[in-house]
């Protein structure tokens, strides 16, 4: 039997419009009333997480969150602090540097704040979306004055690919974990950092056998634990290079209760 379920949550749990479905929220109940764990793995911060969790009602009692991408673990009932990864100062400086070559709006998050130097419309939407508190400052570099959470970068899915290519080729990502967590964000985490680790880290701390998990996603962010659970699966809307990895693409898509049917086909059957 599955002990844990690790779910993506933009694409996956989310429908389009950022909605958790009735569905979904009834087999998610279902499967934590069969001893069955569900933990929410984003590259969201935990204060935008937090928001779910609640939803969920999954602060209520014993559960976990993997967030920043693997780079943050801890306790919903709790808010003990299981793991943290950070990025360091000098290193978060060298790729924001390299991203002011490019036409992107540039984050970083920091002591459970995001911060910028530049308010745009993308930037805006995507700190309302994700539901964490901001600060505005004459220049991001300047306020670095230790170990961060992650940069992030916003742009047009051609500039993004832009400053991959660059990334590649300075040998950033020697130093940091780049990927895409949708069309149109670009992320550099702690270096080998990834929802790989996460999942295997947290199931390491529940004595969990990594066979005995599920993880369900979309995206490039979601593949390396995908490929890495016991049963990895990819969403039907989810990107094609993400299926071919996949033990399992759902029938449903995000809007129609993917989710649901992994519990329903493995979790209650």
């Amino acid at each position: 039997m599955y002990k844990i379920i690790f779910c993506d949550l933009d694409g996956t749990l989310l429908d389009d419009n950022k909605n958790i479905s009735n569905k979904n929220i009834e087999y998610i109940n279902k499967a934590i009333m069969n001893n069955c764990k569900f933990v929410i793995s984003s590259g969201r911060s935990n204060m935008s997480l937090d928001y779910f969790n609640r939803y969920l009602n999954l602060d209520k009692s014993e559960n976990y969150t993997v967030a920043f991408n693997g780079a943050y673990i801890y306790r919903t009932d709790t808010n003990e602090k299981l793991a943290e990864h950070l990025i360091q100062k000098d290193i978060a400086i060298e790729a924001i540097k390299l991203c002011r070559n490019f036409n992107v709006d540039i984050m970083v998050y920091k002591d459970e704040l995001l911060w910028f130097d530049n308010m745009t419309e993308r930037v805006n939407s995507y700190a309302k979306r994700n539901m964490v508190n901001f600060k505005i400052v004459d220049k991001i570099e300047n306020v670095l004055d230790k170990s961060i959470s992650k940069v992030i970068i916003i742009g047009d899915n051609e500039e993004l690919k832009k400053v991959e290519n660059e990334a590649e080729k300075s040998d950033i990502n020697k130093i940091m974990t780049t990927f895409f967590s949708s069309a149109n964000l670009y992320e550099f985490n702690p270096y080998g950092i990834d929802k790989e680790t996460g999942l295997e880290e947290l199931s390491s701390i529940l004595n969990i056998n990594v066979k005995d998990t599920i993880a369900i996603g979309d995206n490039y962010n979601d593949l390396s634990m995908i490929q890495k659970a016991g049963l990895g699966v990819c969403c039907s809307n989810g990107e094609a290079g993400v299926k071919q990895y996949a033990d399992y693409v759902t029938l449903n898509d995000n809007n129609r209760g993917a989710v649901a049917e992994i519990i329903e086909k493995f979790i209650l059957s």
